[in-house]
């Protein structure tokens, strides 16, 4: 008997009366390190989102700062990126609250183009005959 009032009162301290919903701390889901392949010359990323369950704002940030995130998650570079200048970028995506942070890593895979020339003409196709 001394365990079940021990074990009532413990549940009774333990239940929250308010209707305030707490807040929790944004949620990355599955924790792999994201890989991504964009062209070079792309300047868009990708778009990474963190989830919350009480509606809180979110706040991104970016470890790289040869980029920017957008409150909605969108990671773009500053600068069209360059194969031959630099094929691999990595970052740290960090979404926090005033309840907390959650952190992804994400490596940037820049796509060398097929026809790249040093020149200020515009193609529409590479062929060559």
């Amino acid at each position: 008997m001394k365990k079940f009032a021990m074990l009532a009162l413990f549940l009774l301290a333990s239940c929250n009366s308010s209707d305030e919903m707490k807040s929790m701390a944004p949620d990355f889901g599955f924790h792999v390190d994201r890989i991504v392949n964009v062209a070079e010359g792309q300047i868009t990323i990708g778009t990474f989102t963190a989830t919350v369950t009480d509606g809180s704002i979110i706040t991104y940030t970016t470890s790289n700062t040869d980029m920017t995130i957008s409150p909605d998650g969108v990671l773009s570079f500053l600068i069209e990126p360059d194969y031959e200048t630099q094929n691999e970028h990595l970052t740290e995506v960090t979404a926090s609250n005033d309840s907390g942070s959650d952190t992804i890593n994400v490596k940037v895979k820049v796509v060398d183009t097929l026809c790249e020339f040093d020149t200020a003409a515009v193609f529409d196709e590479c062929f060559f005959e």
